[in-house]
Parts: C-alpha cells; sequence; structure tokens
C-alpha cells in the first residue's frame, strides 16, 4: 500500500515538473499546424489539376473538405508574425479576447491595417521558454519582425522597447508612419502585474 502511494507521489511529482513543457510541445505543434494553414489559404494548384484528375468528383470533394477544415481553424486569423531572433513564428488573429491569446497573437484593433497604422498586438508570456510573447525582453532596437499578410510581406525594425503601465493605451495610437506595437505582462511570471513591456518597430522603407 505504501508503496502504491509512494509511486503515486512519484509520477505526481514528474506531472509537475514536466507539464510546462509538455503544454509548450502541445502549443507549438498547434502553432505548426496554424501557420502551415495560412501559408496555404489560397492555393489554387489542386484546383488547376482537376481538370486532368481521372477522379475529379473525389479531388474536388478533398479540397473542399480541407478548405473548410482550415477556415475553421483560421476564424479571424490576419497574419504570420516572425521574429528570427528569439525563434518566434505565431498566427496573429483579430481581438484580444482570452480565447483570441489562447491560440496566438492578439490584433487589439482588427480594423487597423498593417503597413498603413500602428498595429497593437498583444501576447501572453508563460514560464515556458519559447512560448507565446515569453522571450520579448530579449528583444533589442534594430532586430527585425517580419509580418506575413494575405496582402503581403511586411518587414519592420525595432526602434524602442520600455515598460508602461497597463493604463497607458497611449501606445497604441496612429504616428506618421506604420508601425508594429507588441504588447505583453512584465515581469514574467507575476500573477496580474500592473505593467506592460511594450516593442515598438517601424515598417522598413
Amino acid at each position: 500500500m505504501r508503496k502504491g502511494i509512494g509511486l503515486l507521489l512519484i509520477v505526481a511529482g514528474l506531472l509537475i515538473v514536466f507539464y510546462p513543457q509538455l503544454q509548450k510541445i502541445a502549443f507549438d505543434r498547434d502553432q505548426k499546424q496554424l501557420v502551415a494553414s495560412f501559408e496555404q489559404l489560397g492555393d489554387t494548384e489542386l484546383l488547376e489539376q482537376l481538370s486532368s484528375n481521372s477522379d475529379e468528383a473525389a479531388v474536388v470533394q478533398e479540397y473542399t473538405q480541407k478548405n473548410d477544415e482550415q477556415s475553421k481553424l483560421l476564424d479571424g486569423a490576419r497574419g504570420i508574425m516572425k521574429i528570427d531572433k528569439i525563434d518566434f513564428e505565431m498566427v496573429v488573429f483579430e481581438g484580444d479576447s482570452p480565447a483570441v491569446l489562447s491560440k496566438g497573437i492578439g490584433m487589439i484593433e482588427p480594423e487597423k491595417e498593417f503597413g498603413v497604422n500602428n498595429i497593437g498586438l498583444a501576447g501572453h508570456r508563460a514560464l515556458s521558454k519559447g512560448k507565446q510573447f515569453n522571450r520579448l525582453g530579449e528583444l533589442r532596437v534594430d532586430d527585425e519582425i517580419e509580418v506575413m499578410t494575405r496582402k503581403g510581406i511586411y518587414n519592420f525594425v525595432i526602434v524602442d522597447t520600455f515598460v508602461v503601465h497597463q493604463s497607458e493605451v497611449s501606445v497604441l495610437k496612429d504616428t506618421e508612419e506604420p508601425l508594429i506595437t507588441l504588447v505583453t505582462c512584465t515581469p514574467l511570471g507575476t500573477a496580474n502585474p500592473p505593467d506592460r513591456l511594450i516593442v515598438q518597430a517601424k515598417l522598413k522603407k
């Protein structure tokens, strides 16, 4: 009986220790699927082959089903953000609700346009290294950020990083030049922190 309890305690301890890492593995897997789906949107190669395919009906059905699944998965997706320096690649979704932030980066004001406005992008920070905006604090001035949307690829260069109170929303105001403003909680690992880490980058000419 004691051996059984001891074994259960060991297993429980291992789960507690490794749970953040397992969670990160699952999150990374989901992100790769989202990124791959976004990159495939608008792919017409399969449709172009239909006329020469002997089993046209089956191909059409497969293509339609695949696109329907991608559409549900990418509901509200606006693009993919990549930051090579911190090995970051995630899908940007419209809005900043808990549901949105649980699966990707949230576009705080969805009515704005990349390459035109100051785009506020919110993301969580987790204790698992490399998850979501966890490594945002490693970025420095002149580091680069890439955003790929259906309209094109936008390259930004970081011009400032700083910390503000959570009530300071003026960082999201439009300026004379297009920006992206990354927003996340700070310090890392603190429950309900009142401050926000800000990383601002301007569009490269």
